[in-house]
């Protein structure tokens, strides 16, 4: 399996995909450094419990869906967000 690096500039002009979407907010406001894939660990990013609170209710407000700090742990990673969030009915 390969991993894609993702950046919000992969999108096509006027389009952004989920992944696109939380990739920007990971990087601008909890500084996931350069590299980071779908499939890096939150772990890996240094993200301690309260760093998930936070990003729990940023994606709360962003998607409009209850997201939590427990199932963000449980998803592990940018790509366990994604399939939790599509699970909540957010579109891809």
């Amino acid at each position: 399996m390969t991993t894609q690096t993702l950046t919000p500039s992969d999108a096509p002009v006027g389009s952004t995909s989920l992944s696109d979407e939380l990739m920007e907010i990971l990087t601008t406001e909890y500084e996931a450094p350069e590299g980071t894939t779908a499939d890096t660990a939150y772990d890996m990013l240094g993200f301690d419990s309260l760093v998930l609170v936070e990003l729990a209710v940023a994606l709360t407000k962003q998607f409009g869906v209850q997201v939590t700090d427990e199932e963000l742990q449980e998803a592990g990673n940018i790509a366990g967000t994604i399939e939790l969030l599509r699970a909540k009915g957010v579109p891809a």
